[in-house]
C-alpha cells in the first residue's frame, strides 16, 4: 500500500478542519460514544492530533486504547493530549500492523476509510479489522460518505486534490462503506448524519 503520511500538515490540521467544517466533524466523532460499552479494549486508527482521546477516555472508560497512527507528528501531538499514565499503547504505523495488535472489543475509525479506494479498503482494512475484532465486537465508523449533492461532491474533489499533494493520498472517490461492511459480516446498529448525509457516524457490529 502506498504511504499516506500527514506529518507535513500535522501542526495545521485542526485549524484547517475547523476552517472548512467548523465543529461539525468533532460533533460527529463524539455523537455515538455514549452508546459504547465501558471497559473495552479499543483500537483507534488515525486519531489525528488526538483531541478525541480525553473524550473517549472520559465517556468509555476503556481498559486499554491502542492508538495506531501512521504520522509520527500526529502521534507526538496526540501524546500531549493525555497524561502519561493513561492506558494507551502508542503505535506508529499503518494498515500493515493491524494483524499484530491482538484482539479488540471495539474499533474506532474517525475519517480514515476515505483515504482508501474501494478494493484496497476491503482487502487491506475491512477484512483485517474483521479478523482482529472479537465476536459481536463493535466498530464505530465516522467519515465522509458519497453524495450526489453538488457542493459536497465538489468539496470532496478539492480535498482529495489537496491531500494528494501534501500527504500522498491517491484515492479520488469515496467508497460505499455500508456495502463493504455488510458483505463482510457487519450489521448496522445506529446511524447519525450531518450535512445532508455527507458526514455520518455509524455503529456496526460483527455478526459472525
Amino acid at each position: 500500500m502506498e504511504n499516506k503520511n500527514f506529518d507535513f500538515i500535522a501542526p495545521y490540521y485542526d485549524k484547517l478542519v475547523k476552517l472548512v467544517f467548523g465543529n461539525r466533524l468533532r460533533v460527529a466523532q463524539v455523537q455515538l460514544l455514549t452508546l459504547l460499552p465501558k471497559n473495552q479494549r479499543i483500537l483507534l486508527i488515525g486519531g489525528g492530533t488526538g483531541w478525541i482521546l480525553p473524550e473517549l477516555i472520559r465517556i468509555c472508560q476503556p481498559s486499554e486504547i491502542v492508538y495506531l497512527e501512521k504520522s509520527a507528528q500526529m502521534l507526538s501531538l496526540s501524546q500531549k493530549q493525555v497524561p502519561k499514565d493513561c492506558p494507551i499503547v502508542w503505535v506508529c504505523g499503518g494498515e500493515e500492523k493491524l494483524l499484530d495488535l491482538g484482539q479488540f472489543d471495539l474499533i474506532f475509525t474517525p475519517f480514515v476509510l476515505d483515504l482508501f479506494p474501494e478494493p484496497a479498503l476491503e482487502l487491506h482494512i475491512i477484512q483485517p479489522l474483521h479478523s482482529v475484532l472479537k465476536p459481536v465486537g463493535m466498530w464505530l465508523l465516522v467519515d465522509f460518505f458519497p453524495t450526489n449533492h453538488f457542493y459536497f461532491s465538489f468539496l470532496t474533489k478539492i480535498m482529495f486534490t489537496f491531500f494528494r499533494y501534501v500527504s500522498g493520498v491517491t484515492n479520488a472517490q469515496l467508497a460505499d462503506y455500508p456495502k463493504l461492511l455488510s458483505r463482510n459480516n457487519f450489521t448496522l446498529k445506529h446511524s447519525k448524519e450531518w450535512m445532508k448525509g455527507y458526514v455520518k457516524a455509524q455503529l456496526w457490529q460483527k455478526s459472525d
